[in-house]
């Protein structure tokens, strides 16, 4: 994949995808045992122009959580960093779009995705999002 536009088609190709507003894409996904998450892929560019797409789920809502402790647990994952969105804490990775392949997102995507719905498991303990 070269641009946003490949990915975004790839992304509703490949997904159930919510909505789509041009550049930002909601998937909704069934975890198991009756738990969902939702993931958020956007169109991200760096003062230079180069091209991200961000991947991002929430797992709690601030003040909801001890952030240090989520912070000290994510340690522990390969992909992600604890970011406050508006009133929601997410888990976020980006990706750049250049030469991406598909395996360079979908592994990524659910990491992300797994690891969020862990975290709100763990410290929420509650399916919200």
């Amino acid at each position: 994949m070269a641009s946003w536009e490949e990915l975004r088609s790839y992304i509703r190709i490949t997904y159930k995808v919510a909505e789509d507003d041009g550049t930002i894409l909601r998937l909704l996904f069934a975890v198991g045992e009756g738990r969902t998450q939702i993931v958020v892929v956007g169109q991200s560019k760096t003062n230079s122009g180069a091209e991200f797409a961000t991947i991002a789920s929430p797992f709690a809502e601030v003040g909801q959580v001890e952030i240090d402790s989520v912070l000290s647990s994510l340690a522990d994952y390969v992909v992600g960093g604890a970011v406050a969105y508006g009133q929601m804490y997410m888990l976020r990775h980006s990706v750049p779009l250049a030469d991406l392949d598909p395996d360079e997102f979908d592994g990524p995507l659910r990491m992300v995705l797994s690891t969020a719905d862990e975290l709100e498991a763990k410290f929420v303990g509650s399916d919200r999002f």
